[in-house]
């Protein structure tokens, strides 16, 4: 039988260490792939229509943004929505490359879409240099410029699915969005009726 001396100081265990716990990890879109901007097709169509194309500038800057923020690079995406015909040559195929990165597929050529939004904006702005030949209502032409958005935009809603980044807060209208759909409407309204009327 072991004597203990009573005038040694008292022996304390080893603090036992927990293991280190490993942070976890972030969600997958965070690690690879941007929160791209896509709304509903019909709030697409009529946010174009109501605005007089403007809202399509708007989707470029989103995804514009998204893609800047992914890449980490300072890509101006305000500038790149302003001159969105130019741009869309280098922003389609960048939003299919990371769609296909979730095996998406387009049913069109990024390319031959970004063309056909490069001639809509480019004919509907004949009749401002040349009214005379074009005709003064040229212009719109213009209000068809959604058109090859959409299976960008249809390719994109898929994409956000696969990663399960949910569509809601996208495509619900706010009331500056109802605002903007009725006095932008019954613009439209009012101009497509002089335009009739003015033969």
């Amino acid at each position: 039988m072991e004597v203990q001396n009573p005038y040694l100081p008292p022996v304390t265990p080893p603090a036992v260490t927990a293991a280190p716990t490993r942070a976890p990890a972030p969600a997958e879109h965070e690690v690879a792939y941007p929160e791209l901007f896509a709304p509903s097709t019909g709030k697409l169509i009529v946010m174009s229509l109501t605005t007089f194309g403007l809202y399509t500038l708007y989707w470029f800057y989103r995804n514009w943004r998204a893609i800047a923020e992914h890449e980490g690079e300072s890509l101006w995406p305000f500038w790149r929505a302003v001159f969105a015909p130019l741009w869309a040559f280098s922003c389609f195929p960048r939003l299919n490359r990371y769609a296909s990165g979730r095996r998406r597929q387009l049913a069109f050529p990024p390319l031959m879409l970004a063309l056909i939004y490069f001639l809509i904006n480019f004919a509907g702005n004949l009749s401002v240099f040349f009214p005379r030949t074009v005709g003064r209502n040229s212009w719109l032409i213009s209000l068809l410029v959604f058109l090859p958005l959409l299976p960008m935009n249809s390719l994109m809603r898929s994409y956000r699915q696969s990663l399960r980044m949910g569509t809601t807060y996208q495509d619900r209208l706010t009331l500056w969005h109802v605002l903007i759909i009725v006095f932008g409407g019954l613009l439209l309204l009012l101009i497509l009726a002089g335009v009739s009327l003015g033969g």
